[in-house]
């Protein structure tokens, strides 16, 4: 679409004397957020000639983030009870009850059905993520377009918002040589992660300008990388369930899940979950961050060297690195695997094998039979206790979001309006808050979208409309 134009493609010809509502952003939030303020105009009797709804992308295309989420296939959201979705995937406690009211009044079920509405039928995978059926991005973002024009919302792209400035009865929003005035702003406009989808801190920088106090920004969901590159030989491998250690003189903090050795570091849902907690520890100047991997997460190491002790008593003329080679990894229990008994149990890598023993001083070619109890202990503790690397970077530019941002204190979680400047919101990816992977984040995103175009709404018609859209 060019700049100047609406939705439709035609110059919006508002009435004399109509409100205007001016939305800088249209990713998620932007998007959710000039839908949810029509309709709730629309359900106070409120014609759409007497609101203009003006949404402001810099970008040539709106939800440029929508496009590429989740590898191009868009996981919209994660279902679940609300309850449960906000404990899995808000681990920091004053962030979950932040995005709580928002996303108990626009839920997951909510974007689902308005998806199913437009055509886009979505599914659940076993791990609670929801996907388009048809696995593509594209079909999401199309669908959103359509809900735009039906919304009567006027989509300006190319359109980069440079200054804003409240004069106490409404906004001067200047994008490049162009000025306009609103009623109400909504500051949609992303975070700083993946730049080059257009999402470069523009929200965070006009938040600041209109008074509001930033959270130093940092990279989420995003890989490690480290001083050392990896072991080739580890090169791509996956462990499955495992535990993620990372560890300071000043602290530590643990996931579990799945982790991918990378040649630069590692990645994976276990990486991506704790990224934030290394790139904040790095913040800190402190020591450079330790990761190891916990081979037993849920079992000590007293456990895994009496699990050791067990299965030297039943197999002792067996080769170490047999009994590595065949030891589960993340089990529920510490059982030894009966001989000629085929399970599914996933078990450490062989590529992990000579290092391992090797650190716990154990030659090649030893048997059980001959371990020393110094042994068996130093094996359990580099069992428990695997140094991968030393963190070196968490990359911004290959985060899925960034934590920092608008301080939430600042933010009436209940309607997303600025506690310091009236008629003025905030929403999306630009608050300090940032969910787990799995859907969260974008469900998020709609969520405070969807709160802060309503309240807009109700904030210039004064009144709460009958019933949601």
């Amino acid at each position: 679409m060019k700049s100047g134009k609406t939705a439709a493609g035609k110059k919006h010809d508002a009435s004399q004397g109509a409100k205007i509502i001016l939305i800088v952003g249209a990713g998620a939030s932007g998007m959710l957020a000039a839908m949810s303020a029509r309709y709730a105009a629309r359900d106070l009797g409120v014609g759409d000639d007497r609101l203009r709804i003006v949404l402001l992308e810099r970008n040539r295309n709106p939800g440029a983030k929508i496009a590429i989420s989740g590898g191009g296939h868009c996981n919209v959201t994660h279902e679940g009870p609300v309850d449960r979705l906000l404990e899995r995937g808000f681990l920091r406690k004053n962030e979950q009850r932040f995005v709580r009211p928002a996303i108990y009044g626009f839920t997951n079920e909510d974007m689902v059905a308005l998806l199913d509405r437009y055509g886009v039928p979505t599914a659940s995978r076993e791990d609670g993520r929801v996907f388009p059926v048809s696995g593509m991005a594209g079909d999401v973002l199309a669908a959103m377009q359509r809900m735009l024009r039906d919304a009567a919302v006027e989509l300006v792209t190319d359109a980069r918002v440079e200054t804003l400035v409240a004069d106490g009865s409404g906004f001067t929003v200047r994008a490049g040589s162009s000025t306009r005035n609103a009623d109400a702003v909504i500051l949609a406009a992303g975070g700083s992660a993946w730049g080059s989808s257009g999402t470069t801190g523009d929200g965070v920088r006009l938040a600041a300008s209109a008074g509001h106090a930033i959270v130093h920004v940092l990279p989420a969901l995003a890989p490690v990388f480290f001083t050392e590159p990896p072991d080739q030989e580890l090169v791509g491998v996956t462990l499955r369930g495992v535990g993620l250690l990372v560890e300071t003189d000043r602290g530590s903090d643990f996931r579990r899940g799945d982790l991918l050795v990378s040649h630069r570091g590692i990645s994976g849902p276990a990486c991506l979950s704790l990224s934030r907690t290394v790139a904040s520890m790095m913040a800190d100047a402190g020591s450079a961050p330790r990761l190891a991997v916990d081979f037993f997460p849920g079992h000590d190491e007293g456990a895994v060297s009496a699990f050791v002790l067990e299965y030297v008593s039943k197999h002792g003329s067996q080769l170490v690195r047999t009994f590595l080679q065949r030891c589960p990894i993340a089990p529920a229990l510490l059982v030894d695997r009966p001989e000629g008994v085929e399970t599914e149990t996933v078990t450490i890598p062989n590529a992990f094998v000579p290092e391992i023993m090797r650190r716990a001083g154990i030659c090649p070619d030893q048997v059980m039979s001959v371990l020393t109890k110094q042994q068996r202990r130093k094996l359990a503790a580099v069992l428990k206790r695997y140094v991968l690397g030393t963190a070196k970077k968490v990359p911004l530019d290959r985060a899925e979001v960034s934590a920092g941002g608008v301080s939430l204190v600042e933010i009436d979680p209940k309607t997303m309006e600025s506690r310091l400047q009236r008629r003025l919101f905030c929403c999306g990816e630009l608050l300090d808050y940032a969910g787990e992977v799995g859907g969260f984040n974008l469900q998020a995103a709609f969520s405070t979208g969807w709160m802060a175009g309503r309240q807009a709404a109700l904030s210039l018609f004064g009144k709460e409309p009958s019933a949601r859209a």
